[in-house]
């Protein structure tokens, strides 16, 4: 089993990971949202367990948001957070269990088994001629692997979740460099690359440039 935790407090953090690897699960770490949203989107979780109160935004936000973008990973939400009202707020926007602290290691065991067997099998995702296996990190045009990178699979992959929504390029950036934000021209440059792989070749735009607002990935689009 891989698990992404996203817990701010580095102690109680170590710990889960320790008893988590003793019993042989595979366990990713991230103490801010814009760390788990590098890690959410480009590999394949079988949970993730979300604290509420994060230092750069709220759990349940996140947890909305992931949702919407087609991340099929189950979410365990590891909060203090103990009202009726706190753990309805919480389905409401995607949780797939809820666990309060303070909490015994081997019931939050028991749940990520359970959450686990639910996630559902990984599924191909097709725009027009392209064909999206998140589980593989793979992309197909008319039967044709793209051959990408690994920050061009990040952006490729951003983009058709969210697809035919624009995607700011502050928010892409976030995500791409989540601890320091590169020149201007870094985006601009993998988008170049990406553009040679995806578009280039083939008769048909996917890639489109909205100007002064960002990138989006869809057919039947002239560039503005």
């Amino acid at each position: 089993m891989l698990v992404l935790l996203v817990e701010d407090n580095h102690l109680l953090a170590k710990n889960i990971i320790h008893y988590l690897e003793l019993i042989d699960i595979e366990c990713d770490y991230a103490s801010s949202l814009a760390q788990a949203d590098s890690q959410v989107y480009n590999r394949p979780y079988d949970a993730i367990i979300l604290d509420l109160n994060l230092p750069d935004g709220d759990g349940l936000e996140a947890c909305k948001q992931w949702k919407d973008q087609r991340v099929v990973s189950p979410v365990i939400m590891l909060t203090a957070r103990s009202g009726l009202q706190d753990k309805l707020s919480g389905f409401e926007v995607g949780a797939d269990d809820y666990l309060v602290k303070p909490f015994a290691m081997p019931e939050l065991v028991a749940r990520l088994r359970v959450v686990a067997e639910r996630r559902p099998a990984p599924k191909v995702l097709k725009i027009g001629e392209l064909e999206f296996d998140f589980a593989g990190h793979r992309v197909h045009r008319l039967g044709e692997e793209l051959a990408l990178s690994r920050t061009g699979w990040q952006i490729l992959s951003l983009l058709a979740r969210r697809s035919p929504e624009t995607v700011e390029r502050e928010e892409i950036e976030r995500i791409l460099w989540p601890d320091s934000l590169p020149d201007s021209d870094s985006l601009r440059s993998h988008m170049h690359l990406l553009r040679k792989v995806v578009d280039k070749p083939f008769k048909h735009q996917y890639l489109h440039t909205i100007r002064g607002v960002g990138l989006c990935l869809k057919a039947g689009v002239n560039e503005a």
